[in-house]
């Protein structure tokens, strides 16, 4: 699993991808790839944040609250998330209307009005905004609505929010990981019981077969059921995929997962997806991940029972899965264009399942810049096993004094622009990216002592 980071619940939105209105003050118009902006909500209360992408020293931001006053403050750096914030005491539930000033070295630039609505609140205008938290949005549960979870564990819920590209019982889901009770590999059965996975299993009544061999059938639709208590459990895996299930090998000691550089696998023309977790004692702990793959878009939201943490992570809602795959193939380098291609349609696979493993055309890639291989440096083995070495070289600041400047990560090659881009593209800036991206908190992760729900929504 990874380490800790985050404390609220994300509304975000990237700048360009908002529907807004121009400020026509005297400034500069920004450009939309300057910097990322969103809402973070704790609670009752809102930090309006600002995450810039060029040389800024300054951000003030201007807002009003349920068509108020306009207030004009100078915001505040938090060096820990890389960030400019201005708290606004007892606003989660209004309409704020807000923008931001800011520099790029001498000159400054006024950004586009940005809205941020409160549960419930909706623009009369524009009933599918995409910022309201309705439809298949996963904003749009209550926390309130969510079921008391039993025995130490938390309520799941899987939810589509594939815009009817696929119906609820179209979309898969499955949970395998260690029962903390027995130390047995298990999967999640729909009565909230962690059930012994074997070799038997594979052709146990109701497997599924593929190509003549016989799997196991560890797996439910959305359409099965709302929710669903998960008990304690360890190194638990949440897998998912859309138009068939997945096709996993169980054993009594443990089973063999998709392997993409393996070309007879099974699971290489299922479009899937994971996310990982641990409940346990100290509460729930979990992260999306893009070390191996991107199947599809997804967001991944932590409520606790006290009601003071209620955070989402993963890729934008806003996002969908065909401009994800063209985005990539637009923004980064020329050595990883192909990872967006190799495997396409179904996925866009990471660095060393394309050709920067051993015998490809960039099995070199960081050579000149550490002694460390390549392999070692996207593996965080050998040489880079260390995480904040492994980190510093993936993000290319290696040679740089203060390898926990956000700011100067990725600024120049060689670097891991397969993990920039989902971070571009990600809730917050968090994405898990590379085997250590967790150092400086740059991980999609959550983490909170009395989780009540966790939610997990399939985009496309």
């Amino acid at each position: 699993m990874t380490k800790k980071w985050l404390q609220r619940s994300t509304v975000l939105f990237i700048a360009f991808l908002l529907s807004f209105t121009m400020n026509t003050s005297s400034m500069n118009v920004s450009a939309a790839g300057d910097f990322t902006q969103g809402v973070d909500v704790s609670g009752n209360n809102v930090t309006l944040w600002f995450k810039s992408k060029v040389d800024t020293t300054w951000v003030d931001v201007h807002y009003k609250v349920n068509s108020g006053v306009q207030q004009n403050l100078r915001m505040t750096y938090n060096a820990g998330a890389g960030r400019y914030e201005q708290f606004v005491d007892s606003a989660a539930g209004a309409v704020i209307e807000y923008f931001f000033t800011y520099n790029n070295g001498t000159p400054a630039y006024d950004t586009t009005t940005f809205t941020y609505r409160g549960a419930g609140q909706t623009d009369p205008t524009n009933p599918t905004d995409p910022t309201d938290p309705t439809g298949d949005s996963i904003y749009s549960i209550p926390a309130s609505s969510i079921p008391n979870p039993k025995g130490g564990g938390v309520s799941l819920k899987v939810m589509n929010g594939t815009g009817g590209a696929y119906a609820d019982d179209q979309i898969y889901w499955g949970v395998i990981g260690k029962n903390p009770a027995n130390g047995q590999w298990s999967y999640l059965n729909l009565s909230g019981q962690l059930v012994p996975i074997s070799t038997a299993l594979n052709d146990a009544p109701g497997h599924i077969t593929k190509n003549g061999a016989n799997y196991a059938n560890i797996y439910h639709k959305i359409s099965d059921t709302p929710w669903v208590n998960l008990p304690k459990i360890t190194a638990g895996r949440l897998f998912l995929s859309v138009g068939s299930p997945l096709y996993i090998k169980t054993f009594d000691d443990g089973f063999a997962g998709p392997d993409l550089n393996n070309p007879t696998d099974p699971n290489l023309d299922v479009y899937f997806d994971f996310a990982e977790f641990t409940v346990d004692d100290a509460g729930y702990h979990g992260n999306t991940t893009r070390v191996d793959q991107f199947g599809f878009p997804i967001q991944h939201r932590l409520v606790n029972k006290a009601g003071n943490y209620d955070r989402t992570v993963g890729e934008f809602e806003a996002e969908t899965r065909s401009g994800l795959f063209a985005k990539y193939r637009n923004e980064v380098p020329a050595e990883f264009k192909s990872l967006g291609t190799l495997q396409a349609p179904y996925r866009i696979v990471s660095p060393m399942i394309g050709p920067f493993k051993p015998g490809g055309a960039y099995e070199n890639y960081f050579a000149g810049y550490s002694n460390i291989s390549t392999r070692d440096i996207l593996l965080g083995i050998g040489g880079a096993s260390d995480p904040q070495v492994c980190a510093a070289l993936n993000r290319h600041v290696f040679t740089a004094s203060d390898w926990n400047d956000v700011s100067q990560y990725y600024k120049a090659a060689p670097a891991n622009y397969y993990a920039k881009f989902w971070h571009d593209h990600s809730i917050d800036g968090l994405a898990y990216g590379f085997a250590y991206d967790d150092v400086n908190g740059q991980a999609a992760y959550l983490e909170v002592g009395d989780p009540k729900g966790v939610i997990v929504r399939v985009g496309w």
